[in-house]
């Protein structure tokens, strides 16, 4: 039996005995190379004298060695192409591929999507393929999105700033100005890591609310993960990720020639988190923002000039997306980041290359940054958009732009919403203040209620004297993630034992509101406590004005003492 264990230390001999025999061979080369030369110097030497030695100079030189075969051996015996009889039968363009490829099948046609094999075959990324990638062809059969693409692009056009930058040496002159967006591509090297990265001013150039982009590299490395710490620490949320895959068409040179990586997958992407600051939501404040109108994923070739730098369509997707017109670039590049309506911070290399008459690609005077003129130009844009610092929306803009979807099975009519979770709620009617305590109201999995029949004599129904206020019109009903109830211009919620979110001696429960089709973005929204002896205080409900929740100003919250007293008020919209 063989030992296996010696195997590696006769491969390695092995090696180690064929380098040796390489290294000695090379030496030996080179010495008699040396010779050789050394042979001609000398023989021209005695040529220049008056009487030449010729019997010297007939010795003949060291011997060259003989020239290498063009071609070395086969190492196998050559396979000769299987040579594949013509198919009349076929479709030319069948044809054409049973010539061109010796695994095509044609009644499979599994040469035709099989991206990944020619990948193997060709080193062409299968990314390449995808139709209509280029802004320009994106939606050339959707003319309504095509319209609504150029409005927007006109009226951000309109409404920008002049392109300003300044040396990030100076960022400090930015203070106190505050920016809706800002796009950063961190330029880590030996001398900037994540921890230099975090104590950039950042929290203190933002807006409330506000929005951050930050390139955070292809996810091989620790780059997500310390983008989303870093995003924390600022003081943001992430709420998406946007992807750059990229194509090798002009840079394919062939099967095996990808850049080597220490990732198990060749890596053709990058990744850029998306942060917010604040509360929006994207139903109610479409003077912010605007959803949908383009996707989180950009295919763009790369810059050959400037491998570093990142896709130019990202301009574009922050615009259509946030309509502040303060955008801030951090560590841009002179030759390609400059635009209309942001100021761009440069590194001192770059800055230098910035010429006292540039312009950027669309042919835009650059200034460097002055504050005064950078919050004139700010403030006149302010006066054409009602006093904000946005791009106004038109009519056909917003008739155009994707709505927020409908949420199927959620209905309100001017609804207030609240919640009761096997905790006590009471409805007041009218403004003598009846109230009722429906603690044994149970909530199923599915939010339906369900009522406990009790007996007469423990029927918690009562009309005692209660202090009640009346709220305007717009109690109603809401039916979806949270249920609850207020009636008409009613007023109050009498409280029996039970806090609202309460149980017990026990404190109420919060909720944190995690976003749908109608509502994004936001904290919680609803607390309780519930405190023994009769006493129930809490908060509860919200409304979006839109489908989904409930319509209109709404909520339920107040306190009540065994029916004693009790007080509503208008919850968040």
């Amino acid at each position: 039996m063989t030992d296996t264990g010696s195997i590696p230390v006769a491969v390695a001999s092995t090696t180690d005995v064929l380098n040796s025999a390489n290294s000695l061979l090379t030496s030996h080369r080179e010495l008699l190379t040396h010779v050789r030369n050394s042979q001609r110097a000398h023989r021209r030497q005695l040529r220049a004298l008056s009487t030449a030695p010729n019997d010297l100079l007939n010795f003949p030189l060291i011997d060259s060695p003989a020239p290498s075969p063009l071609h070395s051996p086969p190492s196998s015996p050559q396979i000769v192409p299987r040579s594949r009889p013509q198919r009349q039968d076929l479709h030319p363009a069948k044809r054409a591929r049973v010539a061109r490829y010796a695994n095509y099948v044609p009644e499979e046609e599994t040469i035709r999507n099989d991206y990944s094999q020619r990948y193997v075959d060709s080193g062409e990324w299968p990314q390449n393929r995808v139709l209509g990638a280029e802004p320009s062809r994106r939606f050339e059969e959707y003319p309504k999105q095509q319209r609504l693409l150029s409005l927007k692009k006109e009226s951000v056009d309109a409404h920008a700033t002049p392109p300003f930058f300044l040396p990030f040496s100076h960022i400090s002159s930015l203070h106190p100005q505050k920016f809706d967006v800002i796009l950063l591509d961190p330029p880590f090297s030996s001398s900037f890591d994540w921890d230099d990265l975090q104590a950039l001013p950042v929290p203190s150039l933002a807006a409330d609310p506000s929005f951050i982009f930050m390139w955070v590299g292809s996810g091989a490395g620790e780059g997500l993960e310390r983008g989303r710490e870093v995003l924390a620490k600022w003081g943001y949320r992430r709420c998406e990720d946007v992807v750059w895959v990229k194509t090798n068409n002009t840079t394919n040179r062939g099967p095996g020639t990808d850049p080597p990586t220490t990732s198990l997958l060749t890596r053709t992407k990058q990744h850029c988190l998306m942060g917010i600051r604040g509360t929006v939501r994207r139903s109610t404040d479409s003077w912010f923002v605007h959803c949908n109108v383009d996707t989180d994923v950009i295919i763009w070739e790369g810059d050959a000039a400037d491998p570093m730098r990142k896709p130019p369509e990202m301009y574009t997707l922050i615009e259509n997306f946030c309509l502040g017109t303060r955008r801030l670039e951090l560590f841009g590049r002179a030759r390609s980041s400059l635009r209309r309506g942001w100021v761009t911070v440069l590194t001192a290399s770059d800055a230098a290359k910035v010429g006292e008459h540039a312009r950027t690609t669309e042919g835009d005077a650059v200034h460097s940054w002055n504050k005064d003129s950078w919050e004139e130009a700010t403030r006149h844009l302010a006066s054409l958009a009602g006093g904000k610092c946005v791009v106004p929306n038109s009519q056909e803009i917003d008739a155009l732009r994707p709505k927020s979807p409908m949420r199927s099975g959620n209905s309100g009519v001017s609804g207030g919403v609240g919640v009761a979770i096997s905790g006590g709620v009471g409805v007041g009617v009218g403004s003598t203040g009846a109230g009722m305590n429906v603690a044994n109201m149970n909530v199923d999995s599915n939010m339906n209620i369900q009522h406990n029949r009790r007996p007469p004599s423990q029927n918690q129904m009562m009309i005692s004297p209660m202090m009640g206020m009346g709220m305007p019109m717009d109690m109603g009903m809401g039916i979806g993630n949270m249920m609850g109830m207020g009636m008409g211009n009613m007023g109050m919620m009498g409280m029996g034992n039970m806090g609202v979110m309460g149980m017990g001696d026990m404190p109420g429960a919060a909720f944190q509101w995690l976003g749908d089709g109608d509502r994004i973005w936001e904290d919680g929204m609803m607390a309780g406590m519930g405190m023994g002896g009769g006493m129930g205080m809490g908060n509860a409900g919200m409304g979006v004005g839109g489908p989904g929740m409930g319509m209109g100003r709404m909520g339920m919250g107040g306190m009540g003492m065994h029916g004693q007293w009790g007080q509503g008020y208008d919850g968040f919209q």
